[in-house]
């Protein structure tokens, strides 16, 4: 039942990832995403799990043309670009500090703690084994979450 269960979820998120998604800089530099990007922004189509399409630029849509020279802008548009790497970056050092963290809870908080063998059977893991997957969970929290950069 749960199977059964675990592959409708998955079909319907898959229907769901194959939407086409956005990504563009605001004006205040931040990157943003969507499914239509406003009039005037350069937008790319973000490559989404499961989709064979790679990211293309959608075609900036007509804008009122601006007074100031085209260098200024296209230094702003760097700024805004490095820090939207920055940002991309630190996001993902979240994820991977917050997936180290849960990791290390269910090390602590699980009962019978096992891992898929070969044949895909659950092979519990000793006591010693599990210290082990403690202390490796808590030196990845060290590492990934205090770690400077």
């Amino acid at each position: 039942m749960k199977r059964v269960l675990l592959c409708a979820v998955l079909l319907a998120w898959s229907g769901l990832a194959s939407a086409v998604v956005y990504k563009w800089i605001d004006a205040q530099g931040k990157v943003q995403y969507g499914d239509r990007p406003p009039d005037g922004v350069h937008a790319q189509i973000v490559e989404g799990l499961g989709n064979n399409r790679s990211a293309r630029s959608e075609p900036a849509r007509p804008t009122v043309a601006s007074a100031s020279s085209s260098r200024p802008v296209k230094n702003a548009q760097d700024d805004g670009t490095k820090k939207a790497v920055d940002d991309d970056v630190a996001q993902a050092k979240e994820k991977q500090c917050a997936d180290a963290q849960a990791r290390y809870k269910n090390l602590i908080e699980g009962r019978k703690l096992y891992k898929a063998g070969a044949d895909g059977e659950r092979q519990y893991l000793t006591s010693e084994e599990i210290d082990a997957e403690r202390l490796n969970a808590k030196r990845d929290i060290d590492t990934i979450c205090n770690s400077p950069s």
